[in-house]
């Protein structure tokens, strides 16, 4: 499969320069991928620093794609997404946020994870960095759980993509085009473009599904739309996953590590909180699964 990876920064060089290191770390399996950086502007971004980071990495680049202007985080991921599926044509993309620092075997794992899964109609994403709730060992390295949480990365192909980008371009349009990030109507998104598609029957995918017709499919947000509920991209992303009847696979042990502290809805109160500071190991050097089962 043509297959991309792109990661997605604004002004956090110091995390960027660990994301590549992880990445260096797995440069054996880039080969026949392309990699792509997607790096925000305005007057705060650091744009010229990354790029260098990058330049110098010795992790091998396809582009470096500097925003004009601070997109903010939606506009930045839905139009890399954008870019690199419908303008790009390719069939396969890994996002990595510029927190989350890979570790040994995340490409390995995370290709073969996606190539089970298309095996089942209703998986939609995957992804191998989790926030395991439990003491993991090397006997759960086989081990997916459905999850809508934590999009700091995943794996999506082109036909699952196809299938929700509608409702992300909408949403970008609609909420995030003329608007800092930071100002979007997040009451409006609320009421008027989440709460009627909570109230829609969810789509039931035909064919062959790796949870059974008995398996409990809540909205990602729980069977009522609070008021505390997040509106950002990653939010409506789960949205329009949950409604085509898609779910989203994580490996239960983590192949990453997520650093993002301080960022632009994370504190280190939020950090904690997320339970983020008491991440589960992620160094796994044994050999990648080529197939996974449900706990």
């Amino acid at each position: 499969m043509k297959t991309a990876i792109f990661t997605a920064s604004f002004n956090r060089p110091d995390l960027m320069q660990e994301l590549l290191g992880g990445l260096a770390n797995n440069i054996d399996d880039l080969e026949g991928i392309d990699v792509h950086h997607y790096v925000d502007g305005g007057p705060k971004a650091k744009q010229s620093e990354i790029e260098a980071i990058i330049k110098e990495s010795g992790v091998p680049y396809t582009s470096i794609v500097l925003r004009e202007e601070n997109y903010g985080v939606g506009r930045n991921l839905i139009g890399a997404r954008r870019d690199l599926f419908d303008v790009h044509g390719y069939e396969r993309v890994i996002l990595i946020e510029d927190d989350l620092i890979p570790g040994p075997n995340f490409i390995k794992t995370t290709l073969s994870l996606a190539d089970w899964a298309r095996e089942y109609a209703d998986i939609g994403m995957v992804q191998v960095w989790n926030l395991p709730q439990q003491p993991v060992s090397v006997d759960d390295l086989d081990v997916v759980v459905p999850t809508h949480e934590h999009f700091y990365t995943y794996c999506i192909d082109v036909e699952v993509w196809n299938e929700i980008k509608e409702t992300l371009y909408e949403y970008e349009r609609r909420y995030l085009e003329g608007v800092s990030y930071a100002k979007k109507d997040w009451r409006a998104i609320r009421k008027r473009f989440m709460k009627p598609r909570y109230s829609k029957l969810r789509t039931i995918r035909q064919g062959k599904t790796l949870l059974n017709a008995n398996h409990s499919h809540p909205p990602p947000f729980g069977p009522r739309l609070k008021r505390t509920v997040p509106t950002g991209q990653d939010a409506i992303t789960a949205l329009a996953l949950w409604e085509k009847g898609f779910v989203r696979l994580a490996t239960l042990a983590p192949r990453a590590v997520m650093k993002g502290v301080d960022g632009v809805h994370s504190t280190a109160k939020v950090f904690e909180q997320l339970g983020l500071n008491a991440q589960a190991d992620y160094e796994w050097n044994q050999p990648v699964p080529t197939s996974f089962r449900l706990p």
